[in-house]
């Protein structure tokens, strides 16, 4: 769980950047309409007081929708994104497909678990990497595919920023999930070796497979 804590860690960090931010831009405009924080306070319901936290980034726990209320206000929008990152919190399943992958292989295989992609402030972790001679071998596992492109693409970034030599997506071998493959497969042919038991022959032998791979477990 320690990359998990850091990233919660890392969050807590950049929000309250962000909400000094946020509060900069609240009080610059209220500047620029010529309202007070009274006026502001009255509009939204609050009072100066609460305005005048907002507006120095001191009110951890204000809402998004208040923040919204707030933006209005004064004569802003609020916008708000998500970007994957990647190593979110796993559930039980998850784990017991990590676990079950990992019996499986060659105790050659130097085994890390949630590696940090090695780039400042990238959250981002692979869930299990491999290291051998001359091979660096970055494995996620998923236990539901959705869009299957989509996995792929943030698999495949993944793999790039942390200097993989290969990619093995192990995935969870239900009813599901084998119809999405299938359905995904003329796509992945060419690009994909397909074939779980080569694949994980050439892992327990303690050798890196000749392609990127998608096996079922």
């Amino acid at each position: 769980m320690a990359n998990r804590t850091r990233a919660v860690d890392e969050a807590r960090r950049l929000w309250h950047q962000r909400r000094v931010s946020i509060g900069t831009d609240l009080r610059t405009a209220r500047h620029t309409s010529g309202a007070s924080q009274t006026h502001v306070g009255v509009a939204i319901g609050v009072s100066p007081s609460e305005v005048s936290r907002r507006e120095h980034g001191n009110a951890p726990n204000v809402t998004a929708v208040s923040l919204s209320e707030h933006a209005a206000a004064v004569g802003l929008r609020l916008a708000m994104t998500l970007h994957p990152i990647g190593g979110g919190v796993r559930d039980a399943a998850q784990l017991r497909y990590i676990h079950r992958f990992l019996e499986r292989i060659s105790d050659r295989f130097l085994r890390e678990l949630e590696a940090v992609i090695p780039l400042p402030g990238d959250l981002r972790a692979i869930d299990v990497v491999l290291r051998a001679t001359g091979c660096l071998i970055a494995v996620e596992v998923i236990t539901r595919l959705g869009d299957v492109q989509a996995q792929i693409r943030l698999a495949r970034n993944k793999a790039r920023d942390i200097g993989a030599t290969r990619l093995i997506l192990v995935i969870a071998a239900t009813h599901a999930n084998r119809r999405a493959l299938e359905e995904a497969r003329p796509a992945l042919t060419g690009a994909w070796d397909l074939d779980t038991r080569r694949v994980m022959a050439a892992l327990a032998a303690g050798q890196q497979p000749d392609h990127d791979a998608i096996i079922l477990i």
